[in-house]
């Protein structure tokens, strides 16, 4: 089975990938160790590898790390803020953050200039503090950080164009150069100059595994410690046909958004409701394949027994999609304000953590 992380197809079997790829569930035992969060009790995330190693950290005193990037190829929409939550989750249990933005792999990717991803940069990071990252976290751009950019290269002698192949499929070499930096990236929090090897999780989708897979084989090679991964289910597009992605603008709600094209865009997505208001109340809807129910239970509500109330709703045809739409617009308005305040306040403090 291969897995391509440069798609924004939504994985057919999570369970199948799992068993696969070696990726061990979050067990009953190990959620009693982490912080209670409604990610963690409602399986969004539902795989890890290794996390035991950075709870062992945590409760050691001993430094750890958490570390991602995103690419700058637009605004940030819902779909990111959920991997930007798992950053403060970790942030506040005591992780150093490393935060790349992407602009190398948004080059080779999607054929955005280096001078465009510098513009996008500045409102990303201004949405990352805005969401609770703290300002001295490390931040950084791809294309700038040149000791990332070199241990891409050197990493590169661990590697053959068929192994490659044979963990992401047939694709352009940017793509597999693309890879490479993101090995730098992930395994930059352990360079001297940080403190050394040390343990680093990264949040991803079932999409990235491939990237895991490959770095933990340099790393190991490298006398590094390989780095440990979480793995959390992916939010669909409005349309429920694929992952929440910028590729397909029409499918996602950006952070950017304003009221009239938010309450928009809730009120056109892919709901579990049935032909007529008539069939909705005899047969109930279908709370399971509703994107507009998906976004209550990953960003919206944050009480279990609320949200089992609306499911169960839903079920019964007791509640129907306008006034669930309606109601999901409002938290969502909501929100969207609060954030772009805060936001506007911090664009200042992402030029300056930049240096631009």
């Amino acid at each position: 089975m291969t897995v391509n992380p440069f798609s924004s197809e939504l994985p057919e079997d999570y369970d199948k990938t799992m068993k696969e790829f070696g990726i061990s569930p979050i067990t009953p035992a190990l959620r009693k160790r982490l912080p209670d969060h409604h990610f963690i009790r409602r399986g969004i995330i539902f795989g890890h590898r290794d996390l035991d190693k950075i709870l062992d950290a945590r409760d050691k005193k001993k430094p750890f790390a958490i570390m991602t990037g995103i690419k700058p190829s637009g605004v940030y929409h819902l779909g990111n803020k959920l991997v930007i939550d798992q950053l403060v989750y970790f942030q506040n249990m005591g992780a150093k953050v490393y935060f790349a933005v992407a602009d190398v792999e948004t080059y080779h990717v999607s054929g955005q200039s280096l001078e465009e991803s510098e513009k996008t940069a500045v409102d990303n990071v201004a949405d990352l503090l805005a969401l609770g990252l703290k300002e001295d976290n490390y931040y950084y751009r791809q294309s700038t950080e040149l000791d990332v950019l070199l241990l891409g290269h050197l990493y590169s002698k661990n590697v053959t164009y068929n192994m490659l192949k044979a963990i992401y499929g047939e694709h352009p070499m940017g793509h597999y150069d693309a890879a490479l930096i993101q090995v730098g990236d992930i395994l930059y929090p352990q360079m001297k100059k940080f403190g050394g090897p040390k343990p680093v999780i990264v949040p991803v989708g079932l999409d990235q595994d491939p990237h895991m897979r490959l770095t933990r084989d340099i790393a190991a090679k490298q006398g590094l410690i390989p780095p440990s991964s979480t793995y959390n289910k992916m939010m669909r597009s409005l349309s429920g046909n694929a992952k929440m992605s910028k590729s397909e603008p029409k499918g996602i709600i950006t952070l950017n958004d304003d009221e009239k094209s938010a309450r928009k865009k809730i009120m056109s997505c892919l709901t579990g409701g049935r032909a007529t208001i008539e069939e909705q109340k005899k047969l109930g809807g279908q709370p399971e394949i509703c994107v507009n129910y998906e976004m209550f239970m990953y960003l919206f509500e944050p009480s279990d027994a609320k949200l089992k109330e609306r499911f169960d709703a839903c079920k019964k045809g007791a509640l129907l999609c306008g006034q669930c739409k309606g109601e999901c617009a409002d938290r969502l308005v909501a929100f969207l304000k609060d954030h772009q305040e805060k936001k506007k306040k911090m664009l200042p403090k992402a030029k300056k953590i930049l240096g631009l």
